[in-house]
């Protein structure tokens, strides 16, 4: 089977830490695809080679910024079969206002979004870009904030985490829970993950995170963001591959590309198991290429 595999920073130079992450996921994925008896293929762009490449094979997977990646997504279902989730489910996990509102009308915790001006307003609230990729342009402020193509959310105290998951054909399988390291001063920024780890909770997130891709749709590979608190909030929904990928391939005991296949051809195992746990730190990226 000829699969290509896209990643938008790496084919366009963008950014040196974004690129460095993209890297990695990028050599992950290809590294699995490529033990599962598949051949790789990785466009020069996102222009005239990503259509011709993925034109000759027979599906693939794109990564790339909130902001294109559902164009991008439709571009390769018009040439292959597309392995990751939908462009319109691309496009409403992009949304946060979107996704959160949905969230919280179908009874799930998320954080509340919050308006200046209003009574519940003067609370702590974290204030992020209404699409954008991570902890890009994320701020912490005192109350809510008015700003063009921002939203704020209510903040939320608790632990900062992850679920790793893989879907497809009705069927959703949580493959780990992470902890992220956040570094908020002020700014809130995005370091890493422990990959795989133990908590008294994991069920309950676990199934929050099964609950939170069932309802928007999501396929193939894609991560949650949680925090943590007296039960878990659904903060982000990242309809693609996350970074923490690179540490579960190294954890599980199955490959990701036989999970990605399985979920877009045929069906889902019930679990996975695991040989041990990952931590890395955005430095720790060159060591997974």
């Amino acid at each position: 089977m000829k699969v290509m595999l896209a990643e938008y920073s790496v084919c366009t130079g963008l950014g040196e830490d974004i690129r460095m992450e993209g890297a990695a996921m990028l050599r992950t994925l290809a590294k699995s695809f490529e033990r599962a008896g598949c051949r790789v293929f990785i466009p020069r762009d996102f222009g005239d080679d990503f259509l011709s490449v993925a034109k000759a094979c027979d599906c693939g997977l794109v990564i790339a910024p909130d902001d294109r990646l559902a164009d991008d997504t439709a571009r390769l279902e018009s040439a292959c079969i597309n392995l990751g989730s939908p462009p319109a489910v691309i496009r409403l996990c992009a949304d946060k206002q979107e996704t959160t509102e949905l969230l919280l009308h179908n009874g799930m915790s998320a954080p509340r979004i919050v308006r200046e001006g209003a009574p519940d307003g003067a609370v702590k609230c974290v204030v992020k870009p209404r699409t954008g990729c991570g902890s890009d342009s994320v701020f912490v402020s005192e109350s809510a904030v008015e700003k063009d193509g921002y939203i704020s959310t209510e903040y939320v105290e608790g632990e900062h985490l992850s679920v790793s998951l893989v879907s497809g054909g009705g069927s959703v399988l949580p493959l780990t829970l992470n902890r992220q390291h956040i570094h908020m001063n002020g700014s809130v920024a995005y370091d890493g993950n422990d990959v795989n780890i133990e908590h008294p909770a994991r069920d309950e997130i676990f199934s929050a995170a099964r609950q939170a891709g069932v309802m928007l749709g999501c396929r193939g590979l894609f991560g949650v963001d949680i925090v943590y608190a007296d039960r878990p909030y659904i903060v982000d929904v990242n309809a693609r591959p996350t970074t923490a990928m690179v540490g579960v391939a190294r954890v599980i005991d199955c490959s990701l590309a036989d999970l990605v296949l399985k979920a877009r051809f045929g069906e889902l195992p019930e679990r996975v198991g695991y040989r041990g746990r990952c931590s890395f730190t955005k430095k720790d990226l060159g060591a997974f290429l």
